[in-house]
């Protein structure tokens, strides 16, 4: 079985839209049994260019629930956008940087709802199972929190909250009682140690600057990327009872094939990084195997 895999798109306008329609266009050159996109197809709440995204999807037979699976991601229900393109994206990023749990929650309801405006079983949200033929089943999860607290003070520093990932204990739950000959997992976020990335402000710290901003200046802003520890752990333990043998996710900005111990950890999530390539992965699936090739979107149809 060849699944393609797609994630992290992060959609700002018809730019990026055009560029996606030529990786799908690549994808549909090649015999793929089912394509996954695994979360921030959108970079911010986005409507309409949700839609042009699924029309993308069905002009090339991509929205049949037997070729393509969804789920959403950190960035696809949020306000703020993480990657400002124009002016004003940044002034949105700084007065909308958190939207309270209750909105995320109607738009997670409204971007399944759009899903399954299309097709009935594509807009099931996530714990779901699907079979893809060969038994092989996917298994579908949300790791996409709604956190209250969008950062917390530490001394001399800030640490967000937004790029967290946690996994409920009753779908970790229901992950451990899937049975089945063959089980993937798919999910948003990185399943492994991903650490946190952080920065200060020194370009804003000089000679002349005010005493206010030297003060920005030493401030530490801090993002964890990865899972809880614990949860993680937790996660681990219901992959073990499950006998899942893969799991794919993105929600890092890389593109690699890892393992633990002998499930095969497939990372892509550089689908929307022009630096990147616009990487598009494909996995050759052969009993319990995973053979992993990550292309980068030829250089002649990449988008300016």
């Amino acid at each position: 079985m060849l699944i393609a895999h797609l994630s992290d798109l992060h959609l700002r306008d018809e730019r990026d839209a055009v560029e996606l329609d030529r990786q799908l266009d690549c994808i549909a050159a090649e015999p793929v049994d089912h394509l996954i996109i695994t979360g921030d197809l959108l970079d911010r709440w986005n409507p309409p260019l949700l839609e042009r995204a699924l029309d993308s999807l069905g002009a090339r037979g991509f929205l049949d629930p037997a070729r393509v699976t969804i789920i959403h991601g950190n960035h696809d229900l949020p306000s703020s956008g993480g990657h400002p393109r124009e002016q004003r994206d940044l002034l949105r990023l700084a007065l909308r940087f958190w939207d309270p749990p209750p909105l995320l929650r109607r738009r997670r309801r409204r971007f399944y709802s759009l899903l399954a405006a299309r097709s009935a079983s594509l807009g099931i949200m996530p714990p779901f199972r699907k079979e893809l033929g060969d038994g092989l089943t996917l298994a579908a999860l949300d790791s996409v929190p709604f956190p209250w607290v969008p950062f917390t003070v530490n001394p001399g520093g800030i640490t967000l909250q937004h790029a967290r990932g946690a996994i409920p204990r009753r779908t970790l739950d229901w992950l451990a009682a899937q049975k089945s000959e063959r089980l993937a997992v798919m999910m948003h976020h990185y399943p492994l140690d991903a650490g946190a990335f952080s920065w200060r402000y020194d370009r804003w710290h000089n000679e002349g600057s005010s005493r206010w901003l030297s003060r920005l200046a030493r401030i530490s802003v801090t993002v964890p990327m990865d899972v809880d520890e614990r949860n993680r752990e937790r996660f681990w333990a219901a992959i073990e009872r499950s006998q899942a043998f893969a799991v794919f996710c993105g929600h890092l900005h890389r593109a690699r094939l890892d393992h633990r111990g002998t499930v095969a950890v497939a990372l892509n999530g550089q689908s929307g990084a022009d630096w990147a390539g616009r990487t598009i992965a494909f996995y050759r699936i052969e009993g319990r195997s995973v053979v992993a090739e990550q292309r980068q979107l030829p250089q002649e149809v990449l988008g300016s």
